[in-house]
């Protein structure tokens, strides 16, 4: 009951989150079609059937029944409603620069409001890594990086002579790179080497223990930051680990001299060292603990074990970075650029073929993450918010027909030829571009089902 009331909370503030963003998106084309002498019909957050409504003047504002989205009715705004053309107040009837203004406002609003959000998180103070430099945790040995001889502890400084910074930007590099050769710079004990590596699609388990594997359509080469390795619950009583005084919290930070950064290495040094004694180096808050226990063979498990079950922790490799108001607006403003161009690079890779559309994430997903990384952190939460306001702005910027951008493109076309595309034209286009999105709707969702329950374990 409490893992299905986590997931109700987890959609519900997903939901908050993206219909916060289309608010703020539809009421840009509100205010500026208001200022325009615009009469708007219905002001709607989300689609479909309308469940709450009131009405205000010649404007039904209403919330609806599908939230992932929203509308300005605006008069005249409709090929199919030519009667209304004439309207004095119709959208139709205004100049091309005013109907310009208003197709542009909502994404506006959206790329200004990010903008101002990531100062005020600047401001504020947020996590940022302590080195750019990538020291390396954990190799999965199934991976591309395990068999380019890439082993823990290595320090990456650059891809193909490119500094990289911090794990987010190697991240997004190797994931646009999906069978593209790579060259690791790399330092190992002091030693710089170079390393090709060529990133294989990145699978996810699709639950614990589920050998059905889920595709991102994005590249992988298998390492992970440094992780630490914690006991998760308090020994079994009359255990090894109890004996020894191991407690809940602690973290492994070695075994008989042996550095610890996942559960194999727990698992193997216990094995080989059988009923010896184990030495283990443990932190404890700010103080070391140095502790022994001796393993016992367990023959239903088939391995030592000496009473404890394990989690992981990140490594904190990061510090608390304030800014004053000067460097918060050049901070934002290099963020929202990166944040901004980030779709574009996708796409440009998605054309080469190194993603995958297994990469697209839908509104079901966004909404999951939403919710997710709200439930992890307030601050986490609303960089996020960040990152999909402006890409929310981006895409509705972009020259397609029922987007605001190819609003924007058939006013450019009526300047540029004096007068507007014939109607039947325009409800032509518009007619193969909802089919066309309707189609990307149906094949974004199938996928977003397919995946969501990654996001919420």
């Amino acid at each position: 009951m409490e893992h299905y009331l986590q997931i109700f909370l987890t959609f519900v503030l997903g939901i908050l989150g993206l219909s916060f963003l289309v608010f703020i998106h539809e009421l840009g084309h509100f205010l500026v079609a208001k200022k325009n002498g615009v009469k708007i019909k219905t002001f709607s957050i989300g689609f479909g059937k309308k469940l709450l409504s009131f009405k205000r003047g010649d404007t039904e504002y209403c919330v609806s029944m599908i939230p992932f989205g929203g509308y300005v009715a605006m008069t005249g705004e409709n090929p199919d409603n030519p009667e209304e053309a004439g309207d004095e107040g119709s959208f139709v009837s205004k100049s091309i620069g005013a109907r310009a203004a208003i197709a542009f406002a909502g994404p506006f609003v959206n790329i200004v409001f990010a903008f101002l959000l990531l100062i005020f998180l600047y401001l504020l103070g947020v996590e940022e890594p302590i080195s750019e430099e990538l020291v390396v945790g954990f190799v999965d040995k199934s991976a591309a990086a395990h068999q380019a001889g890439i082993l823990p502890q290595d320090t990456i400084f650059a891809i193909d002579g490119v500094p990289v910074k911090g794990w987010d930007d190697f991240r997004e590099k190797v994931g646009i790179s999906l069978g593209v050769n790579l060259n690791l710079s790399l330092r190992r004990s002091g030693e710089i080497l170079e390393i090709p590596v060529t990133p294989q699609e990145l699978k996810i388990p699709k639950g614990e223990g589920s050998e059905k594997m889920i595709a991102m359509g994005i590249g992988d080469i298998g390492i992970y930051p440094r992780h630490r390795v914690i006991i998760k619950d308090s020994p079994t009583l009359g255990s090894a680990a109890y004996a020894a005084g191991i407690l809940a919290g602690d973290t492994i930070l070695s075994i008989n001299q042996q550095y610890v950064s996942s559960y194999n290495d727990v698992l193997t040094i216990m094995n080989i060292a059988k009923d010896a004694p184990l030495d283990f180096v443990l932190l404890r808050g700010a103080d070391t603990i140095k502790t022994s226990a001796s393993a016992i063979y367990n023959p239903e498990h088939d391995r030592y074990m000496i009473g404890i079950q394990m989690a992981y922790v990140m490594f904190k490799e990061t510090h608390v970075v304030k800014r004053n108001l000067v460097e918060a607006v050049q901070k934002s403003t290099a963020t929202s650029w990166k944040m901004t161009t980030s779709i574009f690079r996708y796409f440009k890779r998605m054309f080469q073929g190194q993603v995958k559309a297994d990469a697209f994430s839908g509104p079901v997903t966004i909404v999951a993450v939403m919710g997710s990384v709200w439930m992890e952190g307030f601050q986490e939460f609303l960089m996020l918010l960040a990152l999909i306001s402006i890409n929310l702005g981006v895409i509705n910027l972009l020259p397609l027909a029922i987007t605001d951008g190819g609003l924007l493109l058939f006013l450019a076309i009526e300047k540029l030829r004096g007068r507007p595309l014939a109607r039947k034209t325009q409800l032509a286009i518009q007619n193969v571009a909802v089919a066309f999105f309707i189609s990307f709707f149906i094949f974004i969702t199938f996928l977003d089902f397919n995946k969501i329950g990654l996001f919420l374990k």
